[in-house]
């Protein structure tokens, strides 16, 4: 998935001060359903903020449609979000997961 393959519609972009992140929900419309990573990579540019300081949380698609809804989490500093996001969502992010 490449930038301009996809469209990229922010549905809620909240910030949550306590845990210092900004909690987004995106329908990005695609041919197919989007890789975490290359999700990963395509945000960052969007957004202008480091790799590992974004998480894809859930990507949902329904069946027969070409739209997914995304949960995000982008946070301000890569140690903050390794601290509170679980390993296991960590382990979803990576690039090592992506070419099992």
């Amino acid at each position: 998935m490449s930038i301009e393959e996809s469209q990229i519609s922010i549905i809620e972009d909240k910030y949550n001060p306590l845990i210092e992140r900004r909690e987004l929900t995106l329908e990005v419309t695609s041919k197919t359903t989007p890789k975490r990573v290359e999700l990963r990579k395509a945000l960052a540019t969007i957004f202008k903020v480091p790799l590992d300081c974004i998480y894809v949380r859930s990507c949902i698609t329904s069946f027969g449609t070409n739209r997914s809804i995304c949960r995000i989490h982008i946070y301000k500093d890569a140690e903050r979000a390794r601290q509170i996001e679980p390993k296991y969502i960590q382990l979803r992010n990576s690039e090592e997961q992506s070419k099992k």
